[in-house]
């Protein structure tokens, strides 16, 4: 009893730690408050050895709450012009594994590491896909985990920051109906996303909790059905379950353990992220779509962070998940099959 007792008490106040962290992000105007505040309060207690933990499920609540949210603003007109621009997606996310590709090869120079090491460190995928491919063809999966984390602190921690300074918000690009916020729909809404998420999961498709949800509300929103629109609040405790979740990942006897593999990681994520942000003012020049949208939509930070920071700056986030989702897509789909066919004989830096 005294066992659980403390374990509730170490996930309360990580929460709540997490919570306060927003809350004073909040107050001095930082751009995401709710979800860099917590990310980064709980990532440097982390870092100090304090045991912390939140509770079962906490990660997954918040993507469900966000997925929902966002999945909302997918009207009709919005799924056809999606889709009229989904060739530009496809481009994209293949341009996005190439420029992995470049940043593996500068991270394997530098960290001495082997090529698959290297390889799954940098293809923008998710942290635990990408760790699993790594072990599959002969990487090591704990630098991978450390690698694909810091290149979502990287991109959540400096694009939005660097967007709000240039004054690159306000961009909507679809004009978004509000949906009032309604007690007696909102259970029904949350559970389409709940079965959904949960069906994704069992299948075990990556982003299984903000996909399942996501893709419930953009079919309930496309076929014109108004169940119920989210409350700011619930959308503000997402972040915090998110980026308290985030903050986990930073354990001090991980950054220990890989220490020497820190700065060539970061090195290569600065270069991973700096390629991906041209190409998306490249691809905003050249068709018109609004710059500031398509950096969130071609860099290579999580799904759920960057439509955050898409709903928080006013960007167009329907825009933005679409292109994130065909990258998570194509990217999990084949980037096995690119080293398998293109990488694996390659020999390792001496």
């Amino acid at each position: 009893m005294n066992l659980k007792f403390r374990c509730f008490s170490i996930q309360l106040a990580t929460l709540g730690a997490g919570a306060l962290g927003g809350w004073a992000f909040n107050l001095i105007g930082v751009p995401l408050p709710w979800l860099l505040g917590p990310l980064l309060t709980i990532g440097a207690l982390s870092l100090t050895g304090l045991s912390l933990s939140t509770p079962w499920g906490s990660r997954q609540t918040g993507q469900l709450l966000l997925g929902t949210g966002i999945g909302l603003k997918f009207t009709l007109p919005v799924a056809l012009f999606v889709a009229d621009h989904i060739g530009i997606m496809v481009f994209s996310a293949l341009a996005s594994m190439g420029f992995g590709l470049v940043a593996a090869f500068l991270l394997q120079r530098t960290a001495r590491t082997d090529i698959a090491t290297a390889y799954f460190s940098c293809v923008p995928g998710g942290v635990a896909e990408m760790s699993v491919q790594a072990e599959r063809y002969g990487g090591e999966s704990g630098p991978v985990a450390l690698a694909q984390s810091l290149r979502v602190l990287c991109v959540v921690t400096t694009i939005p920051i660097g967007l709000t300074w240039l004054g690159a918000t306000g961009e909507p690009l679809f004009q978004i109906n509000r949906i009032p916020f309604d007690p007696a729909s909102f259970p029904l809404l949350l559970l389409i996303g709940l079965v959904l998420g949960g069906g994704l999961a069992r299948l075990r498709v990556g982003n299984a909790w903000m996909m399942g949800p996501l893709a419930g509300a953009a079919l309930i929103s496309t076929m014109g059905i108004n169940l119920s629109g989210i409350p700011c609040e619930l959308l503000n405790i997402s972040q915090v379950l998110i980026g308290s979740t985030l903050g986990l990942r930073y354990r001090r006897e991980m950054m220990l353990r890989l220490k020497f593999f820190i700065a060539p990681a970061a090195i290569s994520t600065l270069a991973l992220v700096g390629l991906n942000v041209l190409f998306g003012i490249t691809v905003g020049m050249m068709t018109g779509l609004p710059i500031s949208s398509l950096i969130l939509s071609v860099a290579p930070g999580g799904m759920a962070e960057m439509a955050i920071t898409a709903k928080v700056l006013g960007l167009a986030v329907p825009l933005v998940v679409a292109f994130q989702i065909v990258r998570i897509f194509i990217v999990i789909a084949i980037s096995g099959l690119v080293f398998r066919h293109a990488l694996r004989r390659r020999p390792p830096m001496n």
